[in-house]
């Protein structure tokens, strides 16, 4: 599914979806399940546009894809996404889409990285290069421990053999004492890699576009920024110097089309459309 499906009526009609699983990691992070005939359809990258009762609508990336059951995975860092949170089994919420441009899965040795809530982007893709028996390198970064969402099951997986694992936090709780994107650098000198994936800070997303420049290596960075029609119409998301809109362009870009703007890893915008440093 490509972007190109956004204008599909019935895929960018409002949706009313019952919760039919609720997973907790935290007070302030659950992934909500539900069933959609278009998300189960997305790919990894691509995002939807929630919307709760007495809420804004959100942009959310999905998280989950597996025999028609979807979900999303949600932090409450806003009142949207703190109400979200509190969502329990058989309440309903709002689904748009899926929207954007996706992860392209290529190459046969990826190198991935997740800073943050961006874990959530990245797990779709993880599940997806498993199932074409693709041996991926997963890097996740958190502030502490207890903010690493997937950890104990990206834990499973490598002691299946089936990825490599390298976890890192600020504090140092869990994994290594240093940021994602140094955990990246280290692994770059150690091996080779042919593709570089990455979602999270837009900081550690223009550190990642460093690395994967100046060793050569393809990339594909999911980008965040302030979202609100999803189809390319309000201009709240555009990339300047590039063109580009992240809602309908992106969330996904390759490095030849992030080396068009001259904001990216600089500046991002407010709700308001005001231009703040990073």
């Amino acid at each position: 599914m490509t972007s190109k499906k956004i204008f599909d009526p019935q895929a960018n009609a409002l949706r009313i979806r019952k919760v039919i699983k609720v997973t907790s990691y935290s007070q302030n992070c659950s992934t909500l399940f539900f069933e959609d005939e278009f998300v189960s359809e997305a790919v990894p990258g691509q995002y939807l546009m929630i919307w709760f009762v007495g809420c804004d609508e959100v942009p959310m990336s999905i998280s989950h894809v597996d025999d028609g059951i979807c979900g999303i995975t949600v932090k409450a860092v806003g009142d949207t996404t703190k109400r979200l949170c509190s969502i329990s089994k058989g309440q309903s919420l709002g689904v748009r889409g899926p929207y954007g441009e996706g992860f392209k899965i290529l190459g046969k040795k990826p190198l991935m990285a997740a800073g943050g809530i961006g874990v959530a982007g990245i797990r779709l893709l993880v599940d997806k290069m498993l199932q074409k028996k693709m041996f991926p390198t997963v890097v996740v970064g958190a502030r502490t421990g207890s903010e690493n969402f997937f950890h104990k099951e990206f834990v499973e997986l490598g002691k299946k053999g089936l990825l490599s694992y390298f976890p890192t936090s600020d504090d140092g709780t869990i994994g290594q004492k240093c940021f994602a994107s140094m955990m990246i650098r280290q692994l770059v000198n150690e091996a080779l890699f042919d593709q570089i994936y990455g979602c999270g800070p837009e900081k550690m997303l223009y550190d990642l576009f460093d690395i994967a420049l100046k060793n050569g290596i393809r990339m594909q960075l999911s980008l965040e920024r302030y979202m609100k029609c999803a189809i390319g119409i309000c201009g709240q998301c555009t990339l300047n110097g590039s063109g580009f809109l992240v809602c309908r362009d992106g969330p996904v870009f390759g490095g030849d089309d992030l080396m068009k703007s001259s904001d990216f890893g600089k500046y991002i915008r407010s709700a308001s459309g005001k231009k703040l440093s990073l």
